[in-house]
């Protein structure tokens, strides 16, 4: 407590001297008595106001352009040199045989989508085991058939084949062709049956260069003989048909040839003492139809016979 007195009494007595003996001995002393600084107040010069600027809306920027790249020049081409011309075909003699060119199976039997019915009935193998189910009337029986066992095609019916356990029985039933081996089996039919038409063909090409040939060679015939072969010669109507030979089909003396099928009407030639015409028709076979030719013999004013000119067999 006591030094607490002691400190305010020294700051009493501090302050006193200050006010009063201060300012004597600093004027004796030359003092300059102490004084604030005024407090210098920076007075902010006026700004001049800034121009309004009027902030337009930004403009789209424009799409880029594209660029523009140089068109690539064409390399230099070589100049084209032409093919040869393919060799043509070597033109037949006169006289020379000439082998037809047949079509793909394929074509013939559109497909497959439509066998000539000329090709059944015809024995088939089972290419896979079948559970088939024949019909007989409102009958219906279930057979079973292994693979490799055969079974009889009787008929088509879209890309299946109507089947049956015979050749005549009633029963039927049904299987897709690729389940049996008629195409492989018809395919061999057709190879083996070109063959034997380009023969047949060949032969009746032979025949006609024959006859021909003996026609020209032949010795002039007797007087009675030219009298006798000019009345017995057929007539000709107006549009090349031979009425002696329409009769003979008519009649039923041939049956393979009709005269809606006849392409062409041959001209007559006198050949050992009898009259001969040939005719080039249409006939249908396992594979489509195809033209042959025939030859009639008129003898005493009527027909003795048809032949082909291939074989030389009688046509039925």
């Amino acid at each position: 407590m006591k030094g607490i007195l002691v400190l305010i009494l020294a700051a009493a007595v501090g302050y006193v001297a200050y006010q009063h003996v201060y300012p004597i001995v600093s004027e004796a002393l030359k003092f300059e008595k102490h004084q604030p600084k005024p407090v210098e107040v920076a007075v902010a010069a006026p700004q001049p106001k800034k121009p309004e600027v009027k902030v337009e809306a930004p403009k789209p920027a424009p799409e880029p352009k594209p660029e523009m790249k140089p068109e690539p020049k064409p390399a230099p081409t070589m100049p084209m040199i032409p093919e040869p011309p393919k060799p043509e075909p070597a033109k037949p003699k006169e006289g020379e045989f000439v082998a037809p060119v047949f079509p793909p199976i394929e074509e013939a039997v559109k497909n497959w989508a439509a066998i000539p019915p000329s090709a059944f009935p015809r024995q088939v193998k089972l290419k896979r085991d079948l559970q088939l189910q024949m019909k007989i009337g409102n009958s219906t029986a279930a057979t079973q058939v292994k693979a490799g066992g055969s079974i009889y095609a009787v008929g088509q019916e879209g890309m299946e084949l109507l089947v049956s356990p015979t050749d005549t029985s009633p029963m039927r039933g049904k299987v897709g062709l690729d389940d049996t081996d008629i195409k492989e089996s018809l395919t061999e039919v057709y190879e083996r049956w070109k063959v034997a038409r380009t023969e047949t063909l060949r032969r009746a090409h032979e025949f006609k260069l024959a006859a021909a040939e003996r026609a020209k060679n032949a010795p002039p015939p007797k007087a009675g003989a030219v009298a006798n072969a000019a009345n017995d010669k057929p007539a000709r109507d107006a549009d090349g048909t031979y009425p002696l030979l329409l009769a003979s089909m008519k009649s039923g003396q041939v049956t393979e040839i009709k005269p809606e099928t006849i392409k062409e009407w041959g001209e007559t030639q006198l050949v050992d003492g009898a009259w001969t015409v040939i005719v080039k028709y249409e006939t249908q076979t396992m594979f489509g139809k195809f033209e042959t030719e025939a030859q009639a013999t008129i003898k005493n004013g009527k027909v003795e016979k048809w032949i082909y000119t291939g074989s030389g067999e009688v046509v039925p």
